[in-house]
């Protein structure tokens, strides 16, 4: 559940430091050229997955959470576990690259 939540906050941080995915791309970089581009495309991506990355998250900490009612899949809450640390692993590194192209 902590890492869901962590994704979630990741979520809102890069969405607000980076004025909205990509609102500092155009104060920085302009509206054309190649860095303003590069900027443009991290932020979209980041702006499309992200979400998915959270919903990810969620769905499997509820996973977990379910599984751990029974005791009787312990590999299937491993594996939940695991699928919900490697969303918020993602979504650090997609956020945190989109962080550094939108400043200067």
């Amino acid at each position: 559940m902590t890492a869901a939540l962590l994704t979630t906050v990741w979520w809102g941080l890069t969405a607000l430091l980076s004025e909205n995915f990509g609102g500092d791309c155009l104060f920085y970089f302009g509206e054309a050229g190649p860095r303003a581009e590069h900027c443009y495309v991290v932020n979209d991506r980041a702006e499309v997955w992200l979400p998915r990355l959270v919903s990810a998250a969620w769905t499997s900490a509820v996973a977990v959470l379910v599984l751990c009612l029974p005791r009787r899949f312990p590999e299937g809450r491993r594996v939940a576990a695991g699928v919900t640390v490697a969303c918020l692993v993602v979504a650090v590194v997609l956020g945190g690259h989109a962080l550094a192209v939108s400043s200067p």
